[in-house]
């Protein structure tokens, strides 16, 4: 009898671009370069055959993965009941349409379909270290990295609680500025490294959705850039220093990228909480885009923010080799500036 939550749920889920469903025997001609080594179809039919025969056991779900136009099976995901609230998914595309995004949409959808209509708060998934689509894959699509061996790395995806959005208040006797610069993670150690900064914090700013995820956002038309929320004394470190930190480390002209990172969500800017922030801010605003025959950096007040999910928080403290957008050169020259007058 099927008693994990996963197999009593309706697994039938669709966006525009692809549709998941059960997977079905007349699949099974899209399914021969499934592997690196083709099917006959008579192979190919037998696999599909397998996965029906482990469903009806309760052993696992096989999913199509079909293509939204046309309906054509690009590949199969497998999803395996662990505890009441846990599973456990594996996932791959066919030889002709890998790198072509359609296990992005898939698993994407996949996580918040069986989130919101399965009650499950936990999608494990371990991927092959020389895989790269597919560790980038569950990056990109909200999943944690939490164990590796010498051949493989263990991903997982934790559901998240519906959050209350609302803008941060100033705690008294500091001041607060928002930062875009690309990917948070390395934005947030710029801010980290200043003399005076109480506080950062990752979060997403500046978006028109309630709630969203770290896949909406990478995944999706939010409008949320990648933000860091700085909390600092004025007494010790200045508006202009922390903007002076910020531009050493960003490139201002180009729109949505930042060094390897590309998409809306890398969009630069700040982001101001004060009203009396607005004037130093164009002014400094103003200088920087004489430097420049194209200025690309949003300069807005705030008026949208979510704190992002607790992994990406301190990330770079708590995984020393992580990615970082930033150079160890330009981080050098935020550092001398805490040598430098207020």
């Amino acid at each position: 009898m099927m008693t994990h939550p996963v197999f009593a749920a309706d697994l039938h889920a669709e966006n525009e671009y692809v549709i998941l469903r059960p997977l079905a025997v007349s699949d099974a001609a899209d399914l021969q370069e499934l592997y690196d080594h083709p099917l006959s179809l008579t192979k190919a039919e037998e696999l599909v055959r397998s996965l029906q025969a482990a469903g009806l056991r309760g052993e696992c779900c096989a999913l199509a993965v079909a293509a939204a136009d046309d309906g054509s099976c690009k590949g199969i995901i497998e999803i395996r009941g662990e505890d009441d609230d846990t599973v456990q998914i594996g996932y791959r595309t066919a030889k002709p349409w890998r790198g072509r995004h359609y296990a992005t949409e898939a698993v994407y959808l996949l996580t918040h379909h069986l989130c919101e209509k399965a009650g499950i708060r936990k999608i494990r998934a371990l991927a092959e270290k020389d895989n790269v689509w597919s560790l980038r894959l569950l990056r990109h699509t909200g999943f944690e990295r939490v164990s590796e061996t010498e051949t493989a790395e263990e991903y997982v995806y934790f559901g998240k609680e519906k959050a209350e959005g609302k803008l941060p208040a100033v705690p008294e006797g500091r001041k607060m500025i928002c930062a875009a610069g690309g990917c948070f993670w390395g934005t947030e150690r710029i801010f980290q490294m200043l003399d005076g900064v109480a506080e950062t914090e990752c979060g997403y700013a500046n978006g028109h959705t309630e709630d969203p995820r770290y896949e909406d956002v990478c995944n999706r038309e939010t409008g949320y850039r990648e933000a860091v929320l700085i909390t600092y004394d004025p007494g010790k470190v200045s508006l202009r220093k922390l903007m002076k930190a910020f531009f050493l480390c960003v490139d201002p002209t180009v729109a949505n990228r930042q060094g390897n990172d590309i998409g809306s969500q890398y969009q630069t800017g700040i982001y101001y909480l004060q009203e009396e922030d607005r004037k130093e801010l164009e002014e400094i605003f103003a200088k920087e885009k004489q430097k420049h025959d194209v200025f690309a950096v949003e300069l807005e007040p705030l008026h949208s923010y979510w704190t992002a999910e607790e992994y990406h928080q301190k990330y770079l403290d708590k995984n020393p080799g992580g990615y970082c957008h930033i150079t160890r050169a330009e981080l050098d020259e935020v550092r001398k500036l805490n040598e430098e007058p207020l």
